[in-house]
C-alpha cells in the first residue's frame, strides 16, 4: 500500500489541503451571495421614498460587515491550517502578520456593528 499515502503524516497533509481549498472554497460562496443580495437590496433601496432609503441602505451595509466578518473568521482557520503544513519561521511571522491585520479588521467592523446596530435601535 504504498500507493497514494506513504505515511500519516502525508494522509493528514493531503486532508489539510483539502480542509483549507473547501474553507476558502466556502468563504469564496459567501461572499458572491452576500455581495448578490446586497446588490439586489441596494436596487430596491432606490425605489423607495427619501427618508426611508437611510435606515434602509444602514441594514444593507451592517448585513454585508456581519456576513464579512465571518468571512475573515474563515479565511484566518485556513491560514492558521495551511502554516500546520509549513511550520517555518518566516511562514509562523508571515502567518502572524496575517492574522494581525484580519483580528483588527474584525474588530473594527465589529465596533462599527455595535455603534450602528446601538444607533438603529435608538
Amino acid at each position: 500500500m504504498e500507493g497514494l499515502f506513504n505515511s500519516t503524516e502525508e494522509l493528514v497533509s493531503g486532508f489539510i489541503k483539502y480542509l483549507t481549498l473547501g474553507i476558502d472554497i466556502m468563504a469564496a460562496v459567501i461572499i458572491g451571495i452576500t455581495i448578490t443580495i446586497a446588490f439586489i437590496s441596494a436596487l430596491k433601496i432606490v425605489r423607495k421614498p427619501t427618508n426611508e432609503r437611510t435606515l434602509a441602505a444602514e441594514t444593507v451595509r451592517l448585513s454585508l460587515a456581519r456576513s464579512l466578518l465571518l468571512v475573515l473568521d474563515f479565511v484566518v482557520a485556513s491560514d492558521i491550517l495551511k502554516t500546520i503544513l509549513v511550520p517555518s519561521l518566516s511562514e509562523l511571522s508571515l502567518l502572524a502578520f496575517i492574522v494581525a491585520i484580519r483580528i483588527s479588521l474584525s474588530w473594527s467592523l465589529s465596533k462599527e456593528l455595535t455603534r450602528h446596530t446601538d444607533h438603529l435601535k435608538q
